[in-house]
């Protein structure tokens, strides 16, 4: 191989090696961005009925995959777990659903979330749509806040699926 063609590959691959260093920093701090996840759980509720209510809580754990991600902290393919409590208040008038949670990804960072909805139900092959809204984390999810729009399935034997549209940004 000549002296030039040498020093073209070797520059090429310089540039190469630059710039995607230079994108995987610029992924890496962003400050805002947008991810999907797909949560699968397993519910475990107690239900105490009142006059003209129901009152169900209990708890909330699973795993959570972020199927697509425009970068930041919220990679897409990776996945974690999921842990959250949930208080639901069902009379005539609907339901009232709030559900704090804590998500773990597989290098132990997390961020915390609270659901809330008033819609729908929790019977199999019900659910309804909610939204989420994300308060902060640990590691590289600090400092992180956002919103998400979330639809959840419920299932047979006490397990759900939800799938969630959020948009996030690092202060």
């Amino acid at each position: 191989m000549s002296m030039r063609k040498s020093l073209t590959v070797m520059l090429v691959f310089v540039a190469t090696t630059l710039s995607a260093a230079h994108m995987a920093i610029a992924d890496h701090h962003a400050k805002s961005g947008s991810f999907e996840i797909v949560l699968s759980a397993v519910t475990d509720f107690a239900a105490v009925e009142q006059l003209d209510h129901v009152v169900r809580a209990g708890t909330l754990d699973g795993t959570v995959t972020i199927i697509e991600s425009t970068g930041g902290p919220f990679e897409a393919q990776s996945s974690g777990t999921m842990s959250g409590l949930v208080y639901l208040k069902k009379s005539a008038n609907g339901i009232d659903l709030e559900s704090p949670g804590v998500f773990t990804d597989s290098s132990g960072d997390k961020w915390y979330a609270v659901a809330r909805r008033s819609a729908g139900d929790q019977a199999v092959g019900g659910g309804g749509g909610g939204r989420q809204e994300i308060s902060g984390g640990t590691g590289k999810y600090a400092g992180i806040t956002g919103s998400c729009e979330y639809f959840v399935d419920y299932l047979p034997d006490n397990k759900l699926v939800t799938r969630s549209t959020c948009q996030w940004q690092k202060k």
